[in-house]
C-alpha cells in the first residue's frame, strides 16, 4: 500500500473517532398532541459507570396486592430475566440486575436521566391477549342483576366502591346517535392488519337509564362495546371490583376499559367493552415488536408471532370473520377493536392512541422481552453515589497520570527517535479506543479502566517487539530500510499471537460475564483492536514518512 493510502486511512480513522467522541444532539420526531414534532437529547459520547458517577437503585418485589402468586419463588426468577431482558434493550449500558434473597429484585442504572420511564418499562406486565368482543348482548341482559348488587352494596352505606355518582346528563345526551352515525362506516381492505379502525353498523340498543349501574354506561357503536363519562369511570371501576357485581356479570365474559377517550362537548367518555373471557391467542408467542410511524394512523407498535404462534392465530381468526377483535394489553384494550376481514397471519399491530414514539418504543420493548409472570411492585427507590467516591476517582486519576508521564519517559530515553513515532502511535492508540468505545455505547467502569490499562500495556509491549527485532536487522548490518521492514515482519506473529489469545479471553469474558465484567471485556476488546492498528499500520507509516523525507538515512535513532 503506498504512503498517500496510508495516510488517508489513518486521517479517516482521525476524524470517525473525533466524531463518535464529539458531544452533540441528536434529534428524533415525535409526535405530540395531532401532530409530530422534534425532540432534541443531548448524546452524551462515554458515559460513566455506577462506579464513578452512581445513578439510580430499585428493589422490586412481587405486587400481591390484587391476589395471592403461587409459587413465589418461581414467579421471581422469571421475572428477574424478563427485568434483565428489558434493562438490556432499554439502552442502559453496565445495569446491576440481580437477586437479592428470596424475594426481591434489584436494579442499579448508571446515569439515568429519566426515572420515571425506567421505573414504568420495569414494571409494565405487557401481558398481551387477543380477544373477541361480545355479540349476544350478555351485559344487557345482565343489567337487572347488576344493578341489584349496585343497589344492594350502596344500601350497606359503604364509603368505598359502590358510592356511585351517576351523570344524569348521560341519559338523552345524544351519544347514542353519534356513535350510532359512525357506525354507517364500512370495511373495505379485507387485507388489513388486526388494529384496523374499521367500524361496522351495529343494531341500535334501549339504552338503559335506571339503576346504578344502568345510568353509568351508555351503548357504543359496536358489538359489545358501551361508553363511560370519564368522570364516572373510577366508579364503574370500583363497583367492577366488588364481588357482587363480579358475580353478576354475565359468565364466560370480561369488561375491560379502552386505552382511548372520545370527547362530545365538553364531557368525555372512555370505551368499556364487553369480551370473551377466552383469548383467541395471548403474546406468548410474539417474537418481535418495532415501533413505527404512519401519516395516517400515527404512531403504531408492529408486532409479529412465530410460525406456531401464526398458525394458530391463523385458526383462530378464521372462525371469527366479520367479528370484532380487542387487542387487550395489561387488561386495556388498546384503540377501537377492528373487525375481521379475513383470517390473519403472524403479523399484526397496535395503534398507540395518539402517544409518541417514545411510548411506542417503550411498548415495542416490554413485548419483545416478554410479559412479567406476576406484577411487581417498587418497594424502594432511592439515588445513589459514585460507589468509589471522589476522592477514589481523584487518586485513579492523578495514579494513571503518573503512569503514563513514565512510560512516556522510559520510551523516550530507551528509544530515543523510534520512541517519539511510538508514542505518536499511542496518541493515535487513546483517540481510536475511546472513539470505538463511543461508537459501542459502551460505559467507562472501574473494571473498564483496567481493560484499558491493560491493552495501554499490550500496544507498547508490540512496539517493544517491533523495535527490538529491528536493532537485530541494524545489528546484522542491514540498512535502515530494510532493517525497518524486516523488523516489522518478524515480529507480526509475535504481535498477532499475543493480541488473538488476549481478545480471545475478552471474547469469553463478554460471552459468559455481566455488568462490570462486560465492560472489562468490551474495553480490552476495542484496545486491542487500537493496538494492532497503532503499532503495525501507523507506526510503520510514520516511518516511511521518515525515510520519504530522509533520502538515503544511513542509521536509525533506536
Amino acid at each position: 500500500m503506498t504512503l498517500k493510502y496510508r495516510l488517508l486511512i489513518i486521517a479517516a480513522l482521525i476524524l470517525a473517532s473525533v466524531w463518535a467522541l464529539f458531544p452533540r444532539t441528536v434529534v428524533e420526531r415525535v409526535r405530540k398532541g395531532s401532530g409530530f414534532t422534534y425532540d432534541s437529547v443531548k448524546r452524551v459520547p462515554l458515559k460513566r459507570g455506577l462506579d464513578l458517577q452512581g445513578g439510580m437503585h430499585l428493589a422490586l418485589e412481587i405486587d400481591e396486592s390484587k391476589g395471592a402468586v403461587p409459587q413465589k419463588a418461581e414467579a421471581i426468577d422469571r421475572a428477574l430475566k424478563v427485568v434483565r431482558t428489558r434493562i438490556d434493550q432499554f439502552g442502559v449500558s453496565e445495569p446491576v440486575v440481580q437477586k437479592a434473597g428470596a424475594e426481591r429484585i434489584i436494579v442499579e442504572l448508571p446515569g439515568i436521566d429519566d426515572p420515571e420511564r425506567a421505573q414504568e418499562v420495569v414494571q409494565k406486565s405487557a401481558f398481551l391477549q387477543f380477544q373477541i368482543t361480545d355479540k349476544t348482548q350478555a351485559l344487557e341482559k345482565a343489567l337487572p342483576r347488576l344493578d341489584a348488587a349496585v343497589k344492594q352494596f350502596a344500601s350497606t352505606g359503604s364509603a368505598g366502591p359502590g358510592a356511585a355518582r351517576p351523570d344524569s346528563a348521560l341519559a338523552g345526551s345524544g351519544l347514542q346517535s353519534l356513535f350510532t352515525a359512525d357506525t354507517t362506516k364500512s370495511a373495505a381492505d379485507t387485507t388489513k392488519s388486526p388494529t384496523d379502525t374499521t367500524k361496522t353498523d351495529t343494531a341500535a340498543l334501549p339504552t338503559p337509564t335506571s339503576g346504578g349501574f344502568s345510568k353509568l354506561i351508555q351503548q357504543g357503536g359496536m358489538a359489545g362495546e358501551y361508553y363511560v363519562a370519564e368522570t364516572n369511570v373510577q366508579t364503574m371501576q370500583d363497583y367492577l371490583e366488588t364481588a357482587g357485581v363480579k358475580a353478576a356479570l354475565p359468565p364466560g365474559k370480561v369488561v375491560r376499559f379502552g386505552s382511548d377517550t372520545t370527547s362530545l362537548g365538553s364531557q368525555v367518555y372512555r370505551p368499556l367493552y364487553v369480551l370473551d373471557a377466552r383469548p383467541i391467542i395471548t403474546g406468548e408467542r410474539l417474537i418481535d415488536a418495532k415501533p413505527v410511524t404512519d401519516p395516517r394512523e400515527g404512531t403504531l407498535v408492529t408486532f409479529e408471532f412465530d410460525n406456531e404462534g401464526g398458525r394458530k392465530f391463523r385458526s383462530e381468526t378464521s372462525k371469527h370473520i366479520q367479528d370484532f377483535m380487542a387487542i387487550v394489553l395489561d387488561d386495556r384494550v388498546m384503540g377501537r377493536p377492528p373487525v375481521i376481514q379475513s383470517a390473519i397471519g403472524n403479523r399484526g399491530q397496535i395503534t398507540m392512541g395518539g402517544k409518541d414514539l417514545q411510548a411506542a418504543s417503550d411498548l415495542a420493548l416490554v413485548l419483545r422481552a416478554g410479559s412479567l409472570p406476576a406484577p411487581l411492585k417498587i418497594v424502594e427507590v432511592r439515588n445513589i453515589g459514585a460507589s468509589l467516591g471522589q476522592d477514589s476517582i481523584d487518586s485513579g486519576i492523578r495514579a494513571g497520570v503518573v503512569a503514563i508521564g513514565f512510560l512516556v519517559l522510559i520510551i523516550l530515553i530507551y528509544y530515543k527517535f523510534s520512541g517519539m513515532l511510538a508514542i505518536g502511535g499511542l496518541i493515535l492508540y487513546v483517540l481510536f479506543t475511546l472513539g470505538m468505545l463511543a461508537g459501542f455505547d459502551a460505559v467507562l467502569t472501574l473494571p473498564g479502566l483496567a481493560g484499558f490499562v491493560l491493552s495501554l500495556g499490550v500496544a507498547v509491549d508490540a512496539n517493544v517487539l517491533i523495535f527490538e527485532r529491528i536493532r537485530e536487522e541494524l545489528d546484522r548490518g542491514k540498512s535502515v530500510r530494510l532493517a525497518i521492514d524486516e523488523g516489522f515482519g518478524h515480529a507480526m506473529s509475535a504481535i498477532v499471537d499475543s493480541n488473538v489469545t488476549a481478545a480471545l479471553t475478552a471474547i469469553v469474558l463478554y460471552q459468559f460475564g455481566t455488568g462490570p465484567v462486560r465492560g472489562f471485556a468490551v474495553t480490552l476488546l476495542a484496545g486491542i483492536a487500537a493496538s494492532m492498528i497503532t503499532s503495525i499500520f501507523v507506526v510503520r507509516t510514520f516511518y516511511m514518512v521518515w525515510l520519504n523525507r530522509s533520502n538515503n538515512a544511513q542509521a536509525l535513532s533506536i
